[in-house]
């Protein structure tokens, strides 16, 4: 059930970051258009750069659980099995600790800019933060499982990048 659970997400993450990849593509497109025919519209811009934070934020998300984000692991596949497990940890402890300070602190971003408008829309800026706690969520959740794995004696292929979740 668990892992069912897992999979659902890993693809709702995966349909979320195509779908705000595609808004991101037809915004930009949709500004480079209208400002060929001398006619731009004032909102494209602030609603990619909004765009490009979400995806910042599911990427992150997305690499996390595929285990893809640029590691250098010069020094710790020199350590000893045992050495390298307990790096393995104090990395993900330090991981979960970011993903708590996230949210933590998420909260109160959406709340101070929840009455603030965007320059060019009526929208709340509010929705910018909105990803930061979902993301610290999501971090924290990986990083834990990460760490229970290495403490579970998971032969991960010695915890390298790209492995599979």
């Amino acid at each position: 059930m668990l892992r069912l659970a897992g999979l659902f997400a890993d693809r709702a993450v995966a349909a979320a970051a195509v779908l705000l990849l595609l808004a991101l593509l037809a915004c930009v497109f949709l500004g480079v258009v209208f400002r060929l025919v001398n006619q731009p519209l004032a909102w494209s811009d602030e609603m990619a750069q909004y765009l490009m934070v979400w995806t910042a934020f599911v990427g992150w998300i997305l690499a996390a659980r595929r285990r893809s984000h640029i590691r250098i692991m010069v020094v710790i596949d020199k350590l000893p099995t045992p050495l390298r497990r307990a790096a393995e940890v104090l990395i993900q402890l330090a991981v979960a600790v970011l993903g708590v300070v996230l949210l933590s602190r998420s909260f109160g971003l959406v709340e101070r800019n929840f009455d603030v408008e965007w320059v060019s829309l009526p929208l709340s800026a509010a929705l910018v933060y909105v990803p930061m706690p979902v993301a610290g969520v999501a971090i924290t959740a990986q990083a834990l499982i990460e760490i229970a794995e290495v403490l579970a004696g998971a032969r991960r292929r010695d915890f390298e990048a790209g492995a599979a979740p």
